[in-house]
């Protein structure tokens, strides 16, 4: 490879690493305004129960995205061998794999950025609530978002550790979970 090539190499992909943080941050961005808008409208009509259920779910999210994204950082293609013979799963984590960057981008941050506004609104929404009920204090907004950083960091604490040593069972699980929902995700192997 002659040394003029090699400039050329790195602008390319400078461009293409240029252009993945301008695609995921506009994405991110309407993401975000989609998601809060819709915690609004949630959290603002509903009940105390209501509330508590979709804050539930969006910590449930957010620990399960941060150990997918995790685990496909720290999964390599010869841990995934093991899974060759579900040829469309297969083909799938090789391609998560292969992009554990972008991937680990998307569920660790978009996804877990979002889930965090989410319950950002429903602990509000639940702080309003108690309020409005006579029940609430001042205190009740430090506690309640307390709780919602504890139950958060803790659950990802606790995945990180079965994430990364059963990296592959996660990989091939997204894998196979991406398979159902797309038909033509697939990876090009190597040869």
């Amino acid at each position: 490879m002659s040394k003029k090539n090699k400039p050329k190499q790195r602008r390319a992909k400078l461009n293409i690493a240029e252009a993945w943080v301008i695609k995921i941050t506009l994405f991110t961005f309407i993401g975000a305004v989609i998601c809060s808008f819709i915690s609004q409208i949630t959290t603002s009509k509903s009940d105390i129960i209501i509330s508590i259920m979709l804050l539930s779910f969006m910590i449930l999210i957010s620990i399960i995205f941060d150990g997918i994204g995790l685990s496909v950082a720290s999964c390599s293609e010869e841990k995934m061998l093991k899974y060759s013979r579900y040829t469309k799963e297969y083909d799938i984590a090789l391609r998560l794999i292969r992009n554990a960057e972008k991937v680990n981008n998307i569920c660790a941050d978009v996804i877990g950025d979002m889930s965090g506004i989410l319950s950002g609104a429903c602990g509000a929404s639940i702080v309003i609530e108690l309020n409005l009920s006579g029940q609430g204090s001042h205190w009740a907004t430090i506690i309640i978002s307390s709780i919602i950083a504890a139950v958060t960091v803790g659950g990802k604490a606790s995945l990180k550790k079965i994430a990364v040593k059963n990296s592959a069972e996660f990989v091939f699980m997204s894998a196979r979970m991406i398979g159902i929902f797309s038909s033509k995700f697939t990876a090009k192997r190597k040869k």
